[in-house]
């Protein structure tokens, strides 16, 4: 996290997304370079095939370092990226209280929107990105990277839903993240310009859970209890660095916490894991790192009636970038549907706005 993807723009070297070698005809414009999962968002496109046409958005740290790695993308200001008539899609990774209004205006504009999470930080925003998504015909999505940039919670999201471990009962994510208190810009210790623990990182478990317990996107989702606070940042007392959130849908019960507490020596950004328990089994995902065990990334661990299982996900495309521009040329929902993406987002920020102090 925190530079380019090694490579030149458009290999799948960084990624492992899914190459395309043809172009897609899709041009894209960046709006927001404020978190460092932008890499993430271009590269994945470019891979994918698609073309930049500029980028907008402040200066600092992160903007020189998009700048010396896009050097052929040009600088526009904000409504020349939103509306720039060769941009099919507008990639939106703002400051996250900003989001919402830049996706607003864009799918107003006739832009499809790709958006870094947290999508949004209220309700309010929610109600008038739907409106504006609806009005115009253009779809809003949320790129939800622990699922779809990760070949272990991929697998195993699809082998729970396929009934690999029977009939999933019980769900638990856990998303740490390194504080890196340091590189941190003014915006992220403030919940009003953040959006808070849970209406920012436990999107991602959230997302995870409900295309678990309800990939049809059907269901209603309860609420059971959310919680947050601050248990390590005395020095700044806005700040939540701990967020828990338990979830209910068709009896599956999901229960995720959400930190900025990974200590130093981990060797990881997060040590994010990711727990299924069905009727026949459990698949266990330890996205990031297997501390004291295996090397490297993204393992998946299956325990069935025959044993126990290191499943090898090598082979396991990150195919988002290809699905949401298959999506835009053909007005499908190959990649993830608009009720899940709004879905996901009202939990989080309803989660977050509800929540109780945490225990002292």
């Amino acid at each position: 996290m925190g530079a380019p993807p090694a490579g030149r723009p458009g290999e799948a070297t960084a990624l492992g997304c899914t190459v395309v070698a043809m172009g897609s005809g899709v041009g894209f414009s960046v709006v927001g370079i404020e978190h460092p999962h932008v890499f993430e968002l271009v590269e994945g496109l470019l891979t994918a095939g698609a073309h930049e046409v500029g980028h907008a958005g402040d200066d600092g740290p992160l903007m020189e370092l998009y700048e010396q790695w896009r050097a052929d993308s040009p600088r526009l200001d904000v409504p020349a990226a939103l509306g720039h008539d060769a941009a099919d899609l507008v990639v939106v990774a703002g400051v996250p209280a900003e989001r919402a209004g830049h996706a607003a205006a864009a799918l107003r504009a006739g832009k499809h929107v790709l958006s870094d999470k947290p999508g949004v930080t209220t309700l309010e925003q929610l109600d008038d990105v739907v409106d504006a998504e609806r009005s115009s015909g253009r779809r809003w999505w949320v790129l939800f990277s622990e699922r779809f940039g990760n070949r272990a919670v991929s697998e195993a999201v699809r082998r729970a839903r396929a009934g690999t471990i029977g009939r999933v009962v019980d769900v638990v994510g856990l998303g740490p993240h390194s504080l890196l208190a340091d590189q941190r810009p003014d915006w992220f210790w403030d919940p009003a310009t953040s959006g808070g623990i849970l209406a920012d990182l436990a999107t991602h478990q959230i997302d995870q859970f409900c295309a678990i317990a309800d990939p049809a996107d059907t269901a209603v989702v309860e609420l059971i209890s959310s919680s947050v606070g601050n248990v390590s940042c005395p020095d700044r007392p806005t700040m939540q660095d701990v967020g828990r959130v338990m979830l209910a849908a068709n009896g599956v019960v999901g229960t995720h916490r959400v930190d900025y507490l990974t200590a130093a020596g981990l060797g990881s950004w997060g040590d994010c894991r990711l727990m299924i328990t069905g009727t026949a089994g459990t698949l266990e995902v330890r996205a990031n790192v297997d501390p004291a065990g295996a090397d490297g990334g993204e393992h998946l661990i299956q325990v069935d009636a025959d044993g126990t299982h290191r499943i090898d996900v090598a082979g396991v495309e990150l195919d988002w970038a290809a699905r949401l521009l298959a999506d835009i040329r053909a007005g499908t929902d190959t990649l993830m549907t608009a009720a899940h993406v709004h879905r996901v987002c009202r939990l989080a920020v309803t989660a977050q706005t509800r929540a109780r102090p945490w225990p002292r």
